[in-house]
């Protein structure tokens, strides 16, 4: 189910600029926009109509089948797009990754088969070009239909919902699943595709508004810098900054695991902020990706931004009186438990023997395990640090800037990158994470050594983890 999360979110996030750029478009140009212009706004349809769903189509060909992959699937989603009456970009996110799954079974099958060699180019470009006719043409002939009756019978329920006011109960769904690092899957699988075709549609979507809201998570924040003092004090305020401006919502996440009670004030905010933007009919004109204060104002419609501010702040406001009710009842100093679970250690995936594990790798805590020669042995390797989320676009980049510039200060010579759990690249000496996706990242990459951290905003964490790179 991640691993499909992960595909899904991954074609949408690297075409995120194709999608803002549209959206900037229509809010200067469109029907609500500042400086209304017809003929500009043409643009924007054959963008979401073709353009889009045939980038998105061919990113999840690449994924799962490589170029070639990639190639074929963006012919076979034009021919989705050629047939379909609303924006194939759903229709696209199964096409695609199918088409290249579908290349890169043949690829394998021509080179494992093929009885004489020097010919895998001809024959599998002569595979790929069948493939690529079939698909266009069964996509072009039935998908394309199939799919634009689906969507708007989907859109006409969606509309009802809306209107008999539900649409808030969607927070109780939406809101722990971005705390449990499902809030990529949930922006640009899901909420995205559905909002493109809304604002297609009538020029603005609410459905952008619901998992962007940076409200709640800025309530939870601003309750944590009340009530925490000295270094955890520092990094609530740096994940405020963060959180609201940068519009990286995964730094909040840690603290609301620390105290799950919080999840209730993050409904209650969300389904608050939700009623506001129903109550003034509001809504973005394209994704606010990152959910930065900035874009999520800025893609607004201008009559819409007052309206999208208070909903902003109501949210924000609820989240925070609920989060500052349970953090009085429940202490923060960390018990001796916690203590232990925060300790960062070096995880290196060693190859299991025994024949009765499910496991090919276990981990082991070279600090306790590893005598200290060999520890230090490896730290003097590591030359390449990469830091890795869900999507490596949010968290995973500030992260590295963040070590970066520490490690510039301590004279250290290191490189310091960001990826995507999918993408983690073999170059890497040490890989960091967040705690969450520690058993990911050792499905991924096993013989890797791998330092998670309870927040990337921590700087302690970051202090502490320089001085194991020094050996001390």
């Amino acid at each position: 189910m991640r691993k499909f999360a992960q595909l899904l979110s991954a074609m949408v996030y690297q075409n995120i600029a194709v999608i803002i750029a549209a959206g900037i478009i229509r809010e200067v140009f469109g029907v609500y926009g500042w400086l209304y212009n017809d003929r500009i706004l043409l643009l924007v349809n054959p963008i979401y109509s073709t353009l889009l769903p045939v980038l998105i189509g061919y990113t999840g060909g690449k994924i799962l089948g490589g170029q070639r992959g990639g190639v074929v699937a963006s012919i076979s989603t034009y021919g989705l797009t050629l047939a379909s009456s609303t924006p194939a970009i759903l229709g696209a996110m199964i096409v695609g990754p199918f088409t290249g799954w579908l290349v890169g079974k043949v690829d394998q099958t021509v080179k494992r088969k093929m009885p004489v060699a020097g010919y895998e180019l001809l024959v599998g470009n002569v595979f790929a070009a069948f493939i690529a006719v079939i698909l266009t043409i069964i996509s072009f002939l039935y998908v394309g239909q199939t799919f634009s009756a689906g969507v708007k019978w989907a859109l006409s329920y969606l509309e009802i919902v809306i209107h008999a006011g539900w649409l808030p109960l969607t927070s109780i769904l939406i809101e722990p699943a971005k705390v449990l690092f499902f809030n990529n899957f949930i922006n640009y699988g899901v909420l995205g595709p559905i909002g493109i075709q809304q604002a297609k549609e009538l020029g603005k979507s609410i459905f952008f508004l619901l998992e962007a809201n940076p409200g709640p998570g800025l309530g939870v924040l601003l309750a944590y810098w009340l009530k925490t003092k000295a270094e955890q004090k520092k990094g609530a305020k740096l994940a405020i900054f963060i959180h609201f401006f940068g519009g990286i919502h995964e730094v909040y996440f840690p603290y609301v695991l620390l105290k799950p009670l919080l999840i209730i004030p993050l409904i209650l905010g969300g389904m608050a902020g939700v009623v506001t933007f129903q109550q003034f009919n509001v809504g973005l004109v394209s994704m606010a990706s990152p959910g930065s204060i900035f874009l999520f104002v800025g893609l607004g419609p201008k009559q819409d931004m007052l309206f999208i501010v208070l909903g902003l702040f109501i949210s924000a406001l609820v989240s925070f009186l609920g989060s500052m009710l349970i953090l009085k009842k429940h202490s923060l100093s960390p018990t001796a438990a916690e203590n232990r679970n925060n300790i960062n250690y070096f995880y290196f995936f060693q190859k299991n023997d025994n024949p009765k594990s499910d496991d090919k790798y276990t981990a082991v805590e070279s600090e306790e395990e590893l005598n200290v020669q060999a520890n230090r042995s490896v730290l003097n390797k590591i030359k390449n640090i990469v830091f890795v989320c869900e999507a490596g676009l949010g968290s995973s980049a500030m992260g590295a800037a963040m070590l970066k510039k520490k490690l510039e200060k301590e004279n250290l010579v290191i490189e310091v990158d960001n990826s995507s759990l999918r993408e983690v690249p073999d170059s890497a000496d040490l890989i960091i994470c967040n705690k969450k996706l520690y058993t990911e990242v050792r499905k991924v990459a096993p013989g890797k050594a791998c330092y998670p951290l309870q927040s990337f905003t921590d700087i302690k964490e970051y202090e502490e983890l320089i001085d194991k790179l020094r050996g001390l």
